[in-house]
């Protein structure tokens, strides 16, 4: 964006809305300094109420280490708001880490960060490794190894145990250039091999620890370039190592790693067809006449834009197709086109016709049950784009350029779809969604509820939540909405302290039935402070498992295992209204529990005595239960 466009956007900026908006427009690691330097000066003139009035999600973010880090404050305040999130930060003193984290009334725990951002610079740490590789010998070359790793570690755990903060981990970026030339590579004791093996010691130490991620700093400096990106003036000047150009790119990553912690993750991605996953229109080409294949060079582009979206489903993904097109010759492409890397299977929902995109992406939320903000939708005409993004403001538009040689860079930037790890209930969400659909063509061949619900034979466990469990219970947490009773979002520390804790019981959720595993799809989270009247602090169930008596079914066994066989006098139990959860809103009177009171905004609590024998009927759910 040219310096002109961002000075004259922002003249017509009216209000803080207004300036959001532009905001969530831009793409913020493409921002030259210049420009975001004028944004950040528009965005300083308002509050932290107004960001909340706004709708921003509040993210504390802290950065310690042995570097000067500003800029990038600023720059990351300016990359969350552009993607809805309204940053704070705390800066700790230089190369203060551990005197940050060791003393309970330092500036770093009293602002109790949701994400802490751990740099350390080998220029400091390590300064014979990055000045004298040449003249180390092996013996104090793994006596630095271990002192780099050591003081790493021992930061990670003292943030583990004295915060509840998430750890964003810097890695090690190699040189330029290496001590040794060109004769690095023959060499015993490798440079190169130094760096890689530090940093495969990291991915290695820290993999399985859901409260840690790793920022490639390699990675982002070799992409943006290592002579662009660092600043050895301003190193030696205030040890500030990178050029401006570059703290956009840096705050991007880092926010990305910040959506991940926080689960905001969109679910599905809706494509079109002709133009987006092929060269050209079917109508007019012909099945074998459309650019996707190897052999000419928009052919190859489009294929390889249909491998990263598949690599995106393996990533948990949903896909689903909107077109205006005949089906019938969509149908007949996929069935001949085989060398086509996505196949008709691979999208869990096709809405192909004449109508209104934006009419056939409504159907698509309501056939797979999710908001329309879990969608992003890629078309590469704009004035359909311009439709969508008007009378649908809540999914994410995307229009492709003309050049589709960058469509998989295009589709790499895109926010929304990082996960702090995938797991295999994430791997199975496309064949989950489309299981789902059968369900749905499965029942219309029913007249009578009961006897469709009985033919599904729905086998329900409910377990108490494990060490293997903490993952998929935090992206419960964070991402589901409509039945979701209080809409709490629990950290990862928080999920932590759940499973350990002797005053709350955790349960999770798991089903199958004839059309096969939906995972696990729900939890409960039970506060037992007061045993005599133990309060359910949360509960949420996936909408992929909603409208088949589950819930009730968990209600059963949470009534049975606190009052019949607990012995508690009562259970407690609120609902917090939100604009998503109305679907669950008469769950506990329909459970059978009493309202107690109701306050202005809306939120009901509720009470259920021991002697109320009140249980729905569940006669066609196997209910197997683990202690």
């Amino acid at each position: 964006m040219d310096k002109a466009s961002v000075k004259e956007r922002l003249k017509s900026v009216g209000s803080y809305s207004e300036l959001i908006a532009f905001c969530r427009s831009l793409d913020a690691a493409s921002l030259a300094s210049a420009d975001a330097r004028k944004i950040l000066r528009a965005l300083r003139k308002y509050s932290a109420d107004d960001a909340s009035a706004a709708g921003l999600i509040p993210l504390k973010v802290a950065f310690l280490g042995n570097i000067t880090f500003e800029p990038l404050p600023d720059y990351l305040q300016l990359a969350g708001v552009c993607q809805g999130l309204s940053v704070s930060s705390y800066v700790g003193g230089y190369d203060q880490v551990m005197q940050e984290l060791m003393h309970a009334q330092s500036g770093l725990r009293r602002f109790a960060p949701d994400m802490i951002f751990l740099h350390y610079s080998l220029r400091v740490l390590a300064e014979d490794v990055v000045w004298g590789f040449p003249s180390l010998d092996d013996a104090q070359l793994e006596s630095a190894r271990q002192h780099i790793l050591q003081t790493v570690s021992q930061a990670v755990q003292f943030v583990l145990s004295n915060t509840e903060a998430n750890i964003l981990l810097s890695n090690f970026f190699a040189p330029s250039y290496w001590q040794y030339g060109v004769a690095d590579q023959k060499q015993a004791a490798s440079e190169a091999e130094f760096y890689y093996g530090l940093n495969q010691a990291l991915l290695t130490q820290f993999r399985d620890e859901p409260r840690v991620q790793l920022l490639d700093m390699e990675q982002a400096l070799s992409d943006f370039g290592k002579r662009n990106a660092l600043d050895e003036r301003m190193h030696y000047l205030a040890k500030a190592p990178w050029k401006e150009d570059f703290y956009p790119v840096l705050a991007d990553r880092v926010i990305r790693h910040a959506e991940a912690f926080l689960g905001r993750v969109k679910k599905c991605l809706v494509l079109d067809l002709d133009n987006t996953l092929w060269g050209g229109v079917l109508g007019e080409e012909g099945v074998h006449g459309v650019h996707v294949g190897h052999g000419d060079a928009v052919g190859e582009a489009f294929y390889d834009f249909q491998k990263r979206i598949l690599a995106l489903k393996h990533r948990g993904v949903v896909l689903a197709i909107c077109s205006k097109n005949n089906i019938e010759d969509v149908r007949e492409l996929f069935a001949e086109r085989s060398d086509m890397p996505l196949q008709w299977d691979d999208f869990s929902a096709h809405e192909i016709s004449w109508d209104m995109k934006h009419e056939g992406i409504r159907r698509i939320a309501d056939k797979l049950n999710i908001g329309l903000d879990s969608l992003v939708f890629i078309d590469d005409n704009p004035v359909e784009c311009e439709l969508i993004e008007q009378m649908l403001p809540q999914v994410q538009t995307v229009l492709l350029p003309p050049d589709p040689s960058v469509y998989v860079r295009l589709l790499d930037s895109l926010h929304g779809f990082e996960r702090v790890k995938v797991s295999q209930d994430d791997v199975d969400k496309a064949r989950q969604y489309a299981d789902n659909a059968k369900r749905a063509e499965y029942q219309d061949s029913f007249s009578d509820l009961q006897d469709y619900l009985y033919s599904l034979e729905t086998v329900v466990t409910i377990r108490p939540a494990g060490e293997s469990d903490k993952l998929r219970v935090h992206q419960l947490f964070s991402k589901t909405n409509q039945f979701n009773l209080t809409t709490k979002r629990y950290s990862q520390s928080d999920v932590e302290r759940f499973v350990a804790s002797g005053s709350h019981d955790l349960y999770v959720v798991h089903s199958r039935d004839r059309f096969g595993d939906l995972g696990i799809i729900g939890l409960c989270l039970i506060d037992k402070a007061d045993a005599a009247n133990p309060l359910i602090d949360s509960f949420i169930l996936s909408c992929r498992a909603m409208g088949r008596g589950i819930e009730s079914a968990v209600m059963n066994f949470i009534k049975d295992r606190h009052l019949e066989n607990g012995g508690a006098d009562s259970l407690q139990a609120c609902f917090i209204p939100t604009q998503k959860n109305k679907p669950a809103s008469s769950f506990y009177p329909d459970q059978g529990f009493q309202l107690q009171h109701q306050d202005e905004n809306g939120t009901a609590c509720y009470r259920f005595l021991s002697e109320n024998d009140f249980r729905h009927e569940c006669g066609w759910i196997t209910l197997n239960t683990r202690e």
